[in-house]
């Protein structure tokens, strides 16, 4: 097995896939992950990538670590309206965006870019709605709403500073609840398509 079929299976890349398909990157993001961001490549990726276009390829760096390689910003399959050229066939940690890979081994970050803190608001909102049919106390529901809430707030105040900070607060999410997040999506988005009016489809 390619080292990056083995790692998108350790870190639940399909899960991310089925989360980040109910969000959209505003027109306004002008592409900024792939422009300032870090890319890192396996090997086989960076094959695949010299496959594709040698010459745009030839600018990664291949001295990081063995089989780890860095596409130094911006990055080069980027044509002129900042979109990806190989999308279809984009390194792991490009389809992982705004998730990141830590080292933990049981979690998975997510950093609060323009989409990034949509899905940190959408898993808040889960968070709240598993709180609410549990069998706590409402004075224990309406402390961890609030605190639930002041979490939102600071990545609220991260957002505004995104395109300027080199260093972004992430939050950690446990693999569990990223599946659980994943469902939620599924379900919620479900019951709004099934409630609007054949009309209107």
């Amino acid at each position: 097995m390619e080292i990056s079929a083995a790692v998108k299976k350790a870190i639940r890349y399909d899960v991310v896939q089925n989360i980040l398909r109910h969000y959209e990157c505003p027109d306004t993001c002008g592409a900024h992950c792939c422009s300032k961001g870090q890319i890192h490549l396996f090997e086989d990726e960076l094959k695949l990538l010299t496959v594709l276009d040698p010459v745009k390829s030839g600018v990664i760096n291949k001295d990081i670590s063995p089989g780890l390689y860095l596409m130094n910003a911006p990055c080069s399959f980027l044509n002129e309206t900042g979109r990806c050229e190989v999308y279809s066939k984009r390194p792991i940690v490009c389809g992982l965006y705004p998730f990141k890979v830590n080292t933990s081994g049981n979690s998975i970050g997510l950093q609060p870019c323009p989409v990034g803190f949509l899905i940190i608001r959408d898993f808040a909102s889960w968070v709240m709605d598993s709180i609410l049919k549990t069998g706590l106390s409402e004075q224990e529901k309406l402390r961890i709403s609030e605190e639930w809430q002041r979490n939102i707030d600071s990545y609220a105040s991260e957002l505004t500073e995104f395109h300027f900070k080199t260093v972004l607060k992430e939050m950690q999410i446990p693999f569990d609840e990223l599946e659980m997040l994943s469902m939620f999506l599924a379900s919620t988005n479900s019951q709004k398509m099934s409630s609007v009016p054949a009309t209107a489809k």
